[in-house]
Formats: structure tokens, C-alpha cells, sequence
């Protein structure tokens, strides 16, 4: 077998096994070692939306607001279509006292502006 194509497999079955292990760690209310657990699957792909979602979500449920908003925003940078980050976002920047519709065009914004930066790389 190509080490390649064995390298992906365990890749994938690593991101497989600490996405079990983060969902029962948050269904547990063990939201220090969901954190980890996200973070583990992040390292290995970083682009993992679910992951940068459940993320957000045990940083919120550990009061760490802006850490929560930060997860939800590069979601909606990378997915603009994201409507749970949308929505953690507009809760999170109500408790932050941020403007919500200012701050989630921003976001937008900022999506729109490296799609236009990496097609003038092109």
C-alpha cells in the first residue's frame, strides 16, 4: 500500500476516534477535555468545521466568550453558510455587547476579501 494512501487512512481514522471521544466528552459536561479533544482534531485537520463548531461550543459553556467567538468566526470566514456559527454568533456578541450585524458582515466581509486575495494569486 502507498504510504500515502496509509497515512490518510490513519489520519482519518484518528479525526474519527477523537470526534467520538469529543461528542461524549460533551455529552458528559467534560467541556476541558472537549476542548482538547476538538483541538487534537484541528491540529490534523484544520479546515474540520464540525470540530471548529463543537469547539465554540465548549468554550462557551466554559464562559470563555471570546475564545467561543473566535471558533464560530473562522467558521463563518471559511463558511459563510454556517447558520450554527451564525446564530452562536449573534448569542455570543449579545453577550459580549458587540453589535451582531455589524460584526458578522465583517466576518463576511473578510471571506469575500481572501477569495478575492487567492484568485489574484492565480
Amino acid at each position: 500500500m502507498d504510504l500515502n494512501i496509509s497515512g490518510t487512512l490513519v489520519k482519518k481514522e484518528l479525526c474519527k476516534r477523537w470526534t467520538a471521544k469529543a461528542v461524549e466528552l460533551a455529552l458528559m459536561g467534560h467541556w476541558d477535555e472537549a476542548v482538547q479533544a476538538n483541538l487534537q482534531i484541528l491540529e490534523l485537520f484544520p479546515e474540520n468545521i464540525r470540530a471548529r463548531n463543537r469547539l465554540g461550543k465548549a468554550y462557551l459553556e466554559l464562559g470563555r466568550y471570546e475564545e467561543a467567538a473566535a471558533a464560530y468566526e473562522q467558521n463563518l470566514q471559511e463558511q459563510p453558510s454556517n447558520m450554527i456559527a451564525r446564530n452562536k454568533l449573534t448569542e455570543l456578541y449579545a453577550l459580549l455587547n458587540r453589535d451582531s450585524e455589524t460584526a458578522l458582515q465583517s466576518a463576511a466581509e473578510s471571506d469575500d476579501t481572501q477569495e478575492d486575495e487567492k484568485e489574484s494569486e492565480d
